[in-house]
């Protein structure tokens, strides 16, 4: 296996859409961890208010629980946990005593150094089943393990709760916007896919935005126009070397015709005239490819089919077969009358090449725009049959001397009216060929 057919299987990469989601997405959880350690950083440089913070939720808590102090526990990682219930506001003086002396102040906090850490002292107004209460906290504790619920509840007020609907709704903005941007890339994927090699003059279309696509798809549809003008050269030569050969043959077969009878003299002439006849298939099939319809004119299918059938009808003789022409109904089309002869005319000479004479060749035309000519031979064998329509393609190479041009003619000419082709075996036998062309007005 060559390096052309490894490139061919391997995999592709992840998408440049995922690429950019995946990175959003990373970019804007980096952002939301940014702001969660600013948050804890700010609170654990302001002891005082982490203390009040903490007091306040421990109130909160006592408040929804049972009534008995003894029942409630301290925050994680404190000692000496103390909780009261006072029966009327206490205040805290400047000697470190509690007293119901003054009542001004009820709610406060006190922190304080200790051998170990800290001490937080602090009263907290409460209402309880109803009933206003005062509740007196005291713990010690070091470090920041105390202080764990009141930084998880200020993370997830000022940092979680806002952070996660505004980044959602970031990503989902960045999501749309990429999708928007790469919607010209997967127009031009499309086209690109559906580009026809027999159609050289298609180009994709090209999106004014973003630039970066626009220059692509120019650039594309700059090498698309040297492809074509490299087949159309290529082309040209083929239609040229054809035209110059058939005189050179011609000569060649008159002089044949002189030499006096023998067995070499009729092997010359055939090969001579399978190379005319190959020459001019080869020519016919440039003109094919060549062929723009304008100018369309109402033919007469029904007329064209009668005018084949007549010709090739000596050449039906000569092989022992018998052509005939059926006519059903209104039978016209939009086309190139000449282009329509020599379709009729390549579908009869096919049949004729692989028809072994156990009935006649039909030649239909109508009803509407359609002409189909079927044989007896022994039809189409289930291997060939993605392979017909190939140039150059010949099945049993025993069973003709064609050069396995006609139906690739075909094929192309009725593409350049706008038309369809089609096969299939008959129930009965032989292969039935169907092209349909645009309706006449």
């Amino acid at each position: 296996m060559n390096d052309g057919s490894l490139t061919l299987f391997r995999p592709a990469g992840p998408s440049l859409f995922r690429q950019i989601a995946v990175r959003l997405a990373v970019l804007t959880l980096i952002f939301a961890v940014l702001n969660i350690a600013i948050v804890v950083v700010t609170y654990s440089r302001q002891p005082e208010s982490l203390a009040q913070e903490l007091l306040s939720l421990e109130a909160d808590r006592i408040a929804a629980g049972p009534q008995t102090a003894d029942l409630h526990e301290g925050p994680p990682g404190s000692t000496h946990w103390l909780v009261h219930y006072l029966d009327e506001p206490m205040v805290h003086d400047p000697d470190h005593n509690l007293t119901h002396e003054r009542r001004a102040m009820v709610d406060w906090t006190q922190r304080e150094r200790t051998l170990a850490g800290y001490r937080i002292t602090g009263v907290r107004t409460i209402v309880q089943n109803g009933q206003q209460r005062w509740v007196l906290m005291q713990f010690e504790g070091d470090g920041l393990r105390p202080y764990l619920p009141v930084i998880w509840n200020e993370i997830l007020q000022h940092a979680v709760l806002p952070l996660v609907p505004l980044s959602l709704l970031m990503l989902a903005f960045n999501i749309l916007a990429v999708r928007r941007v790469l919607d010209p890339l997967r127009l031009a994927e499309q086209e690109v896919d559906s580009l026809d090699p027999d159609n050289m003059a298609t180009r994709l279309s090209e999106p004014m935005a973003p630039r970066e696509v626009h220059t692509l798809v120019c650039a594309f549809n700059r090498a698309l126009g040297r492809l074509e003008d490299a087949i159309g050269t290529l082309r040209t030569f083929t239609a040229n070397a054809a035209h110059e050969l058939r005189t050179p043959l011609a000569i060649m077969q008159l002089g044949i015709d002189r030499l006096p009878p023998s067995k070499d003299r009729d092997e010359l002439s055939r090969d001579n005239l399978y190379m005319t006849r190959l020459v001019g298939q080869m020519l016919d099939l440039a003109q094919a490819d060549a062929l723009m319809i304008d100018d369309a004119d109402i033919v007469d299918l029904a007329d064209t089919a009668k005018a084949v059938v007549t010709s090739l009808a000596p050449k039906a003789f000569e092989q022992n077969l018998e052509l005939e022409f059926e006519q059903l109904g209104d039978a016209t089309a939009l086309g190139h009358r000449e282009a329509i002869y020599r379709i009729i005319r390549n579908l009869v000479d096919n049949a004729l090449a692989h028809c072994d004479g156990n009935g006649p060749i039909e030649v239909t035309a109508g009803p509407g725009p359609t002409i189909s000519v079927r044989d007896h031979g022994n039809g189409i064998p289930d291997a060939d049959k993605q392979h017909i329509f190939e140039r150059f393609w010949r099945g049993d190479r025993r069973a003709s001397n064609g050069a396995g041009l006609g139906l690739g003619i075909v094929k192309r000419l009725v593409e350049a009216h706008g038309g369809s082709i089609s096969f299939e075996n008959a129930p009965s036998g032989g292969a039935l060929f169907r092209v349909t062309l645009r309706a006449g007005l």
